[in-house]
């Protein structure tokens, strides 16, 4: 073989492995961003959770409030006359 073909084969390679060397590191940046992303979501959809448990209480409570007004008021027309 030639040498000048395996210097350019040795540069290629090392080019070559340089770019593997910051293509692990930018997997591994990603990596780490997409954890904490996940982290956050599972927080966001546990806040959620409570929200929803809390909107249901707060939808019965009202619901039961009207049905009774509005049977206090039927009520109360009905017994004056």
């Amino acid at each position: 073989m030639d040498p000048t073909t395996e210097q350019q084969n040795a540069i290629q390679l090392a080019a070559m492995s340089v770019e593997v060397a910051h293509l692990k590191l930018a997997v591994s940046d990603l990596r780490s961003t997409n954890a904490e992303l996940d982290r956050k979501l599972d927080q966001v959809l546990a806040q959620l959770a409570e929200a929803r448990g809390g909107w249901r209480t707060l939808m019965l409570i009202g619901g039961a409030a009207g049905s009774i007004g509005s049977g206090l008021t039927w009520l109360a027309s009905h017994l004056k006359g």
